[in-house]
């Protein structure tokens, strides 16, 4: 149960469902309460635990079916053995554990549909077989297909796969030999030795049972290849989704192609999400303060010193006010509508944000991204203010008129941009004064910083006026420097 469990959870943080160490001991306690008998119960009693909101309940879903198939087989089982069978009411211990869960739900497509019509044809095989102990399976495997009880093939299969660490596939070249090594694993090696013995016999019931055996072991081979498939579309899927994801974390935004718009905008809301967290986290600590021993001794003087109420020397929390101004103009067109997610999402981190784009003219657009979703404000802003050649003299006169006076030491202004301005004046007099008047100055160029102060650029006019400078490409970068502006927030 609790390796079921571990790969369950471990899947759906891969695919981005938050599940804290508590919350998968409770998870687990819910299961114990609960059982795995009632299907809905479970499921249900779990999602309150795991999913937090409509995506990660459908995430949950999901692969809580993959995870917890509860097979008909089973139930089928039970219901034989109950007619009156001693030896039925003994049920291995396993058909609680791990493979009633993942193992025989995910074998449970291949033994309907390999066993079909099959299981019946074994069974009575088997049942022929029996009437005489000469002609019986002298293998382990052998006797289980020999049997054909469908629910101990498909817990068998399930081990199989688990000893085997099938969970860890990762490409679909590496499902025969998965196959092979659960076959094996099986006692497939020994079934052979004895169907190549059974061949050798000039005996007709030990050829027929030879032929009965080797029927049963391609339906078993069809059945382990299917579970495998079921496996790696489990497990692989999570792997590669966080393969693309950190793939496209660290490719350059001016090479990732359109295609992947949406995945970048669900990347960047989950670090600016994580960010928010720790950085939230953060103040609710600093709020603490230091204790007041005074204060703390004064409050409980009614108690005989019991210190029931504390109090502390509390530090009132600041928060810093941010700028952030984003050219959008031709040059940065592959990389502008990722630049206004980081600014979006900064918005989001940090409420005291303003925020501004520019190609030529400048606009505020902080009330655009209050007021609207990503997408239509995206929409918005690229088509009134991007494409445009860039006037950065243009542009920091308008931020002189619309935002100077409202620079403090208590701010700082972040510029994503990459200083190409048509050989224009840059106006680098106006961030000077915004230099001098602000708390930081930041300035991300989405360009190598060998790029810069080549062509047009001219990236040396404005660096003595910056804080700092960096080359931010990736959303990687953007979240590093994201992340340090809120440690030193």
């Amino acid at each position: 149960m609790q390796r079921v469990f571990a790969d369950f959870i471990h899947t759906l943080r891969q695919q981005g469902v938050p599940v804290s160490p508590t919350e998968t001991l409770d998870a687990l306690k819910v299961a114990e309460l609960l059982g795995l008998q009632e299907r809905n119960q479970l499921r249900h009693g779990l999602g309150l635990v795991l999913a937090k909101n409509q995506q990660d309940k459908q995430t949950y879903e999901h692969y809580f079916d993959e995870f917890f198939k509860f097979t008909e087989v089973d139930a089928h089982a039970e219901g034989e053995g109950s007619e009156g069978e001693e030896g039925s009411q003994q049920e291995p211990d396993e058909s609680n554990s791990d493979m009633t869960a993942r193992g025989e739900g995910q074998s449970e497509a291949s033994s309907s549909s390999g066993q079909g019509g099959g299981q019946s044809e074994d069974a009575t095989d088997g049942q022929e077989a029996s009437d005489d102990p000469a002609v019986q399976a002298q293998s382990q495997l052998g006797q289980m297909l020999q049997a054909g009880d469908a629910a101990e093939i498909a817990m068998a299969i399930a081990r199989a796969g688990q000893q085997e660490g099938v969970q860890n596939i990762q490409l679909f070249t590496q499902k025969p030999l998965f196959s092979y090594r659960m076959m094996n694993r099986m006692g497939n090696e020994s079934l052979n030795q004895e169907l190549l013995e059974l061949d050798g016999s000039n005996e007709l019931d030990q050829q027929r049972l030879a032929a009965r055996l080797r029927n049963a072991q391609a339906r078993l081979q069809e059945q382990v290849r299917d579970y495998v498939e079921q496996q790696y579309l489990l497990y692989a899927e999570a792997k590669g989704q966080q393969l693309r994801e950190n793939t496209l974390q660290k490719v350059k935004l001016t090479n990732i192609d359109n295609h992947y718009l949406h995945q970048m905008a669900d990347l960047v809301r989950k670090a600016a999400k994580r960010l928010a967290s720790l950085h939230s986290r953060k103040r609710k600590l600093r709020k603490r303060g230091l204790l007041d021993v005074r204060k703390t001794i004064a409050a409980n003087a009614a108690y005989d010193g019991v210190l029931f109420h504390t109090r502390w020397k509390t530090t009132v929390v600041d928060r810093p006010k941010i700028m952030v101004i984003c050219d959008v103009s031709g040059s940065v067109s592959r990389v502008a509508r990722f630049l206004l997610l980081f600014v979006h999402s900064l918005q989001e981190v940090l409420p005291r944000t303003r925020s501004f784009v520019f190609s030529s003219d400048m606009g505020e657009v902080t009330d655009l991204f209050k007021d609207q979703n990503l997408e239509e404000a995206l929409g918005e802003i690229m088509s009134k203010w991007a494409n445009q050649s860039t006037s950065y003299d243009k542009a920091l006169g308008d931020f002189s008129e619309q935002a100077l006076q409202d620079v403090d030491q208590k701010t700082t202004v972040i510029m994503l941009g990459d200083a190409r301005n048509n050989n224009g004046n840059g106006r680098a007099d106006i961030w000077q004064k915004v230099y001098l008047q602000a708390g930081r100055v930041l300035w991300l160029n989405p360009e190598h910083i060998n790029s810069w102060d080549t062509g047009d650029s001219i990236m040396a006019s404005y660096r003595p006026y910056c804080s700092e400078l960096h080359s931010c490409n990736s959303l990687r970068d953007l979240e590093r420097i994201l992340g340090n502006l809120l440690k030193h927030s």
